[in-house]
């Protein structure tokens, strides 16, 4: 927890696959300069709550997107009870796949009062295609056991990904054009690790769910959403697929919705060389939103 003495809001930070909660450790004291309460944690199977539990890059045997669910309501839960402070979610890569479930879940199931949403390097897609995805991780799960990784799953992500950067320096060159933060992602032991084929179950059906146009449409009409993404991110489809996002959110109803593409930017905008830029965008959109009056 980042906390400034009187915070103006708060900006609950939900990281993405094969990372953890430490390295938004400098956009979190950045806004937290700027009055923000922010916060942040390691989901389970990743991070320090992985590797304590001794199942680094594997979320659960069973349920694992709801559970990682369960443990952001209650996070936010907490922190809402001793703040007095509704949030503002921000995920990254598959935790904005996260915020979003938690958007869809918070308006017709939980009742809990999300204030609006940073999507950073979101994707979008067809349901039939992460359906299709799921089919082949639990083949995979089959084949391998459901806390194995599955080198074929691996190739059709994360490999994949690399492949638009060849000639490739690492294998992580998809990340930024910062070639320090790279080498410090590639050099980090809870960083990058190929997820269980029980994992991959699970996110892929979770995103089959998500982006039903029956699940868009549940989302509240009024929720802010900031959608921020490099336009060379291959997760993003160079752009197009956070167009679509953008679009499909339009379409479902959502009537404040901001699009910040970076050109040459990668996946990890907030690790690459505009990073600063970046950071400034993002204040500017908490600022003019939610900060309280001084």
């Amino acid at each position: 927890m980042w906390s400034p003495a009187s915070p103006s809001a708060w900006l609950h930070i939900i990281h993405g696959m094969s990372e953890h909660a430490l390295r938004y450790a400098n956009l979190a004291e950045y806004l937290r300069d700027a009055g923000f309460l922010v916060t942040a944690d390691d989901h389970r199977g990743h991070g320090k709550t992985g590797l304590n539990s001794g199942l680094l890059n594997h979320i659960s045997d069973a349920n694992g997107w709801q559970r990682m669910l369960e443990d952001q309501r209650q996070i936010l839960h907490t922190v809402s009870n001793q703040s007095g402070l509704s949030p503002v979610i921000m995920g990254h890569s598959m935790g904005a796949m996260m915020a979003l479930s938690l958007a869809q879940r918070t308006a017709t199931q939980w009742h809990n009062n999300i204030r609006g949403l940073v999507l950073s390097a979101a994707t979008c897609g067809p349901s039939l295609q992460f359906k299709l995805g799921a089919m082949i991780a639990r083949f995979e799960r089959a084949r391998l056991g459901l806390r194995k990784p599955s080198k074929i799953l691996q190739h059709l992500s994360f490999d994949s990904f690399n492949r638009a950067f060849n000639p490739n320096r690492t294998a992580s060159d998809w990340l930024s054009r910062d070639t320090h933060e790279v080498d410090n992602y590639v050099a980090d032991q809870l960083c990058g690790g190929p997820l269980s084929t029980q994992s991959w179950v699970d996110v892929l059906e979770a995103m089959a769910q998500i982006f039903r146009t029956k699940s868009l449409r549940g989302m509240q009409s009024d929720q802010p959403v900031y959608l921020m993404s490099g336009d060379q991110d291959p997760v993003g489809g160079r752009g197009k697929k956070v167009r679509s996002l953008y679009r499909r959110l339009s379409a479902a109803g959502l009537r404040e919705l901001t699009l910040s593409l970076y050109p040459g930017a990668r996946h990890e905008i907030f690790k690459e060389i505009n990073r600063d830029e970046v950071y400034e965008h993002l204040l500017s959109w908490l600022e003019s939103r939610f900060a309280k009056s001084p």
